[in-house]
């Protein structure tokens, strides 16, 4: 989501130092002003489970729980993401790439899914997200805890299926013949798997001011092997005060800079912080994304 993510994503639009734009189905302009994506990322590339992954990548899932305020605004997009970047020391597809599996939800029920294109799948990063909508067939409440969970195949690049569960609300999404989106070259120099949540607005979309805060906890990632879950990270916004900028290095982005299982402003302009919070799911923190348009 420009081209390095400092969204990584900018490296997602996603956030790097080659900071990346996350360009909407909507066009968002590059201002402050104009439009706000606020996430976090972590990398995971170490481990019994996600090493033997990355050399033969399959099925890989990121789930999270969302809490929305009473008056969220209908245009904000708020969702998960994860992604496998290959690295530019011996690349499974493309050198340099990034396997996007990002959905996002709006408070009315509407489902967004960065699909891929045959150029993409080809190595020609997308300028525009190729969006694909969806629909859940009911509005979202506020002040209810909400899981939502994707599965990606990246051995394929595929999505396979995305679940939302809550009071009143058990829906699975088959997502099957949607490729996974190849948004930007990400030159770090060796494999990773990164876990994200975020939220986006712009002005473009805008039809009422709302409170423009959505909240998370409980963010997992894993992978499957022989039909069970194998968690490889989890983050409950317990141990992090301050979310810091990534450590971004240049022309190669060294995986040893980072904290494994650690998250880090997706982009350097990202509002996101973590907050004590009374309604927290689980211990005493949140994590607050803020897409705040001043």
């Amino acid at each position: 989501m420009t081209r390095v993510k400092t969204r990584f994503r900018i490296i997602f639009g996603a956030s790097i130092a080659l900071v990346l734009i996350l360009s909407l189905a909507f066009k968002l302009y590059a201002s402050s002003t104009a439009s706000q994506l606020s996430g976090v990322v972590a990398l995971v590339s170490k481990g019994r489970a996600i090493e033997p992954f990355l050399e033969t990548p399959g099925t890989s899932f990121v789930e999270a729980h969302f809490y929305l305020p009473e008056g969220l605004a209908d245009d904000v997009i708020f969702g998960i993401d994860q992604e496998l970047i290959e690295g530019v020391d011996k690349p499974l597809y493309i050198k340099g790439g990034d396997w996007m599996g990002l959905v996002g939800l709006q408070r009315n029920g509407a489902v967004w899914i960065a699909g891929g294109t045959d150029e993409t799948m080809q190595g020609k990063p997308s300028r525009d997200r190729a969006w694909k909508i969806q629909n859940l067939g009911q509005p979202l409440e506020p002040k209810t805890w909400y899981r939502m969970r994707c599965e990606s195949d990246f051995g394929k690049r595929t999505f396979k299926r995305l679940k939302i569960d809550g009071p009143g609300l058990h829906k699975t999404l088959m997502l099957n013949d949607l490729r996974l989106d190849y948004p930007n070259y990400m030159p770090f120099d060796a494999r990773s798997m990164s876990y994200y949540v975020f939220a986006m607005r712009g002005r473009s979309m805008m039809k009422t001011r709302g409170t423009p805060l959505v909240y998370f906890d409980d963010v997992t990632g894993g992978i499957e092997r022989n039909g069970k879950d194998t968690v490889v990270f989890q983050s409950g916004f317990e141990d992090q005060s301050i979310v810091e900028k990534q450590p971004i290095s240049l022309p190669v982005i060294k995986l040893s800079n980072y904290r494994q299982k650690h998250f880090y402003l997706e982009r350097e302009e990202s509002q996101f912080r973590t907050e004590k919070a009374p309604f927290a799911l689980s211990g005493q923190f949140v994590g607050v994304a803020d897409v705040d348009l001043h």
